[in-house]
C-alpha cells in the first residue's frame, strides 16, 4: 500500500502524455502508484504508457473501452490502494514539489483536503487570464471547517478536481464518484465531495500546469455545443437534487444554490436552438429564470444612478 493514488485518465494525448508522465518522475515525494485508466485510445498513447513503465516503475495500466472521462475516473478509483488521492489529467502536468507539499500538509494538519492553484498556458504562450488563482481571497495557513470553507467558496468556486489532494477515505466512505456520460462532471463531484470535508486547507501555490489546446470542447465554443449543454442541464438538476436532501446545512444550502444559479445563468448563453429544444424542467426554470430577471433589472437601476 503506497501514501498517494494517482488516478490518470487517458485518451488521445499522445502529443503531451510524456511531459505528464515525466513530471511524476520528477517528484521529490515518490511514495506514490500511478493508476493510468487507457480510454480506448486510438492514437500512440497506449505504447508511450507501456514504455513509460520501466522508467516510472509505480505506474499500472488498465485498458478499457472508451467510456468517457468519468468512467475513466471511476475505474481508477476502484484500483486506488493509497490513504489519498490526486485526480490528474494526462494532457497536463504538475510541478515537482506538488506531492510532498500537498502531503506533508494534509498529514500534519489530518485534512480531508488540500487546495493549490493552476497556472494556465496555451502552445503558443499567450494566456491573458488566470481563473485559477485562489490567493486574493483564500489563506494560507488557515484551518477552514466545512461551514468557512463553503462560505468562501460561494461566490469564488474553481470546480476542476484537479486543484485538490484528496483524503481517500473521505471519498470512499460516502461512495463519491464522477457522473458519467457528461462532460461538466467536476461542477457536481467538488461540491459533493466539499459537503462531506471537515478540515480544508490552502497553498496558495500554482502546482498544477493547465494546458489550453486546440480542438478541445472545452476550450472552443462550448456554446453551441448540444453535449455541453445537456451535461450542464444535468448538473443544475443534480444540486437541485442535493439541496433537498435532509442532512444538508444552511450553508450547504447556499452554496449549492448559488452553483445551480451560477451554471443556469450561464446555460442561457448556449445557442437558442439548443435551449428550446432541451429546455429546462420548470421547477428549475421558471424560479431562477425570475431570478435572473430581477437581478439584470437591479443591476440596470444601479447603473442610472
Amino acid at each position: 500500500m503506497c501514501n498517494v493514488s494517482v488516478i490518470l485518465p487517458v485518451y488521445n494525448v499522445a502529443p503531451y502524455l510524456a511531459e505528464c508522465l515525466e513530471s511524476l518522475i520528477a517528484q521529490t515525494y515518490q511514495d506514490f502508484e500511478v493508476i493510468a485508466v487507457n480510454d480506448g485510445s486510438s492514437d500512440g498513447s497506449l505504447a508511450i504508457l507501456e514504455a513509460y513503465q520501466a522508467k516510472l516503475p509505480q505506474l499500472s495500466i488498465i485498458s478499457q473501452r472508451n467510456q468517457g472521462l468519468s468512467a475513466a475516473r471511476n475505474t481508477g478509483l476502484k484500483s486506488a490502494s493509497g490513504k489519498y488521492l490526486y485526480f490528474l489529467d494526462s494532457d497536463d502536468y504538475v510541478q515537482k514539489n506538488m506531492l510532498e507539499r500537498c502531503f506533508t500538509l494534509a498529514e500534519q494538519q489530518t485534512l480531508d483536503v488540500v487546495k493549490f492553484d493552476a497556472e494556465p498556458f496555451t502552445e503558443d504562450g499567450v494566456v491573458t487570464t488566470n481563473p485559477y488563482d485562489s490567493r486574493a481571497f483564500l489563506k494560507e495557513k488557515k484551518l477552514y471547517t466545512q461551514q468557512k470553507w463553503l462560505e468562501v467558496q460561494r461566490f469564488r468556486y474553481n470546480s476542476p478536481v484537479w486543484l485538490c489532494f484528496i483524503r481517500a477515505a473521505l471519498v470512499f466512505q460516502h461512495n463519491l464518484q464522477f457522473v458519467e456520460g457528461i462532460l461538466h462532471e467536476d461542477e457536481i463531484f467538488t461540491p459533493q465531495l466539499f459537503m462531506k470535508a471537515e478540515r480544508v486547507m490552502y497553498i496558495g501555490e500554482m502546482f498544477f500546469k493547465r494546458r489550453y489546446r486546440q480542438g478541445s470542447i472545452m476550450q472552443n465554443n462550448i456554446y453551441g455545443s448540444r453535449v455541453s449543454y445537456d451535461s450542464k442541464r444535468r448538473v443544475i438538476q443534480l444540486l437541485h437534487q442535493e439541496m433537498q436532501r435532509k442532512e444538508v446545512t444552511k450553508e450547504a444550502k447556499r452554496f449549492l444554490r448559488q452553483r445551480r444559479n451560477v451554471l443556469y445563468v450561464d446555460s442561457l448563453h448556449y445557442d437558442k436552438e439548443l435551449r428550446v429544444k432541451t429546455s429546462f424542467s420548470r421547477w428549475v426554470s421558471y424560479p431562477l429564470a425570475a431570478r435572473t430577471c430581477i437581478r439584470q433589472v437591479w443591476k440596470r437601476s444601479r447603473w442610472q444612478k
